[in-house]
């Protein structure tokens, strides 16, 4: 489906047989060689990861539906840009992570010398510009929130500050890709300022920050072994051994799914909401993945199996908020997003890339 130029660029079995520092020069020289728009499309796709940039659209839509905002054409706009929110970070970690990728996902590595580093950074910045013209169409808030955005997505994981490289900063700000959209909402809405003393829409601002900063903890499990070996030190990495970073990550995981009952037994959400904790079972099972296997396709197939979950997890949210046909469009247009990706096969954090 994605195909290289012939002209001086190896096959991926002959990418995979050179040595670590052979692979970075070819990838670090690389100007790129696809077949076409279509190719290039493809691998743009790959390094956006459409699958992964839903929690973030899912946190305003939720946040919208708490306000009781209508959907109109500035929510309809927030979405695109709380879903590109997520796709230009992981643009910029595709184009910063080239040693780390080099050791936990070399076939990533080859995929960004076929669309070429250099491209893919320009095409970070383009997705940038469009997210803020988008703004402008909304408020003067709504863009600064926008920039905020922005920013957070470049110094994640570039310099000067690079946080993803400082273990607990890294996890605020990972926390951020869907706390910060939720957030959003209020600069749509024309009663905005009133949430302040919006107590549930604030509980659940804190709850989805810690919700999803456990889910910072799961996400650097599977590449444990080689971010040691990059000297990345991350959530996981601080850990003596990878299965004391699994045992802390699937403590963390599992306090944040029960999290619902404390939201009901503090008397600010109706008992409805424990209908949540349906995704209890699962996240057992994704606990038990996370401890007891470490090999790197299991890990990996946990994690992509992951955002199925968190998806899942927001969107029953959605459903009991407001169960109405615009809140069941949205999760089934989430869901359709999921199984095409998974289906065209665009991510560049793939089964068959695994060993």
């Amino acid at each position: 489906m994605i195909v290289a130029s012939t002209i001086s660029i190896p096959t991926l079995d002959e990418f995979l047989s050179k040595s670590a520092e052979e692979r970075l020069d070819w990838v670090n020289s690389s100007e790129g060689s696809t077949a076409g728009v279509r190719g290039r499309l493809e691998l743009f796709l790959s390094f956006a990861r459409p699958r992964t940039c839903l929690p973030g659209m899912l946190a305003f839509c939720l946040s919208c539906k708490m306000l009781g905002l209508p959907i109109d054409l500035d929510v309809l706009i927030g979405f695109v840009i709380t879903f590109l929110y997520s796709a230009v970070a992981n643009l910029f970690n595709g184009y910063s992570d080239v040693a780390e990728d080099n050791e936990n996902l070399p076939a990533r590595l080859y995929l960004l010398g076929l669309y070429g580093r250099r491209r893919l950074l320009r095409s970070a910045y383009a997705v940038c510009l469009i997210m803020l013209a988008l703004a402008a169409l909304v408020s003067p808030i709504f863009v600064v929130m926008t920039a905020i955005c922005v920013v957070i997505a470049h110094q994640y994981s570039l310099p000067p500050f690079r946080v993803k490289a400082r273990p607990v900063s890294s996890i605020g700000l990972f926390a951020l890709d869907v706390a910060f959209p939720f957030l959003m909402a209020p600069a749509v809405a024309t009663h905005g300022p009133a949430v302040l003393g919006n107590w549930p829409f604030l509980i659940m601002a804190a709850y989805l920050f810690v919700w999803f900063a456990a889910k910072g903890l799961v996400k650097n499990l599977p590449d444990y072994y080689g971010d040691r070996n990059a000297g990345l030190t991350t959530s996981a990495t601080i850990s003596r051994t990878r299965l004391q970073a699994a045992v802390v990550a699937a403590a963390g995981t599992m306090a944040v799914y029960l999290g619902p009952v404390f939201l009901v037994a503090g008397g600010q959400f109706a008992a409805k909401y424990l209908l949540t904790l349906v995704w209890l079972p699962v996240v057992c099972v994704q606990c038990a993945r996370m401890i007891l296997r470490e090999d790197s396709q299991s890990a990996n197939n946990m994690l992509r199996f992951d955002m199925v979950v968190s998806t899942g997890y927001l969107s029953t949210w959605i459903l009991l908020v407001d169960p109405s046909i615009s809140s069941i469009g949205i999760v089934l247009g989430s869901l359709i997003i999921i199984f095409l990706m998974d289906a065209l096969k665009l991510d560049t954090r793939r089964k068959k890339d695994v060993a």
